[in-house]
């Protein structure tokens, strides 16, 4: 019975450890993935999921498109405390690396919310980009203190800058097959 009961502890430890490591496997920056930001010493944790960056057939009221329309889905989770989306720090990057800024003040009917959301709430919507010049390969979040989220890796895509750095990265036993060498 102890023996069992050992045994029973042993793979169930096992389980609980192999599954961060079999995690750190894939690209953390992968379109769908969840990325968090902490604030105020971890009383705050806002948790970001951005998918689905695409060509954009939607018309935004009152909004005349300079150049393509893009958009993708985003979801922001309140993790732990009361977190407001703060979306106007989304943006879409080509592989030039130029910032062309999320459209947070046009509202539709699909797009995010920048509504409050408590603890364990979250909310979903569409974001949109208007692409002047080359197509965007990635989504980054910039909080303005120096960190940042950022999703990308659809395909056989390159970033144009060193992921030698890559806090998300560090924990990968493999580098991302599409950022290898390049950010």
């Amino acid at each position: 019975m102890l023996t069992a009961t050992l045994a029973a502890a042993f793979v169930a430890g096992a389980i609980a450890f192999a599954a961060p490591a079999a995690a750190t496997k894939h690209c953390p920056h992968k379109f769908g993935s969840a990325q968090q930001i902490v604030d105020a010493g971890g009383a705050v944790v806002q948790e970001w999921t951005v998918a689905d960056l695409q060509k954009s057939a939607t018309i935004l009221p009152g909004y005349t498109p300079r150049g393509q329309l893009w958009e993708s889905s985003a979801t922001v989770r309140a993790v732990t405390g009361t977190v407001t989306p703060i979306i106007p720090n989304l943006y879409a990057v080509p592989i030039d690396g130029q910032r062309h800024p999320v459209l947070w003040q046009i509202a539709t009917p699909e797009g995010l919310p920048a509504t409050t959301l408590a603890q364990g709430q979250s909310s979903t919507g569409k974001v949109y980009f208007d692409i002047v010049g080359a197509d965007p390969m990635a989504v980054l979040y910039a909080d303005g203190n120096g960190r940042h989220l950022m999703w990308c890796c659809d395909q056989a895509m390159q970033m144009p800058m060193s992921m030698d750095k890559c806090p998300m990265c560090a924990a990968m036993e493999m580098p991302c097959p599409h950022c290898r060498d390049r950010m």
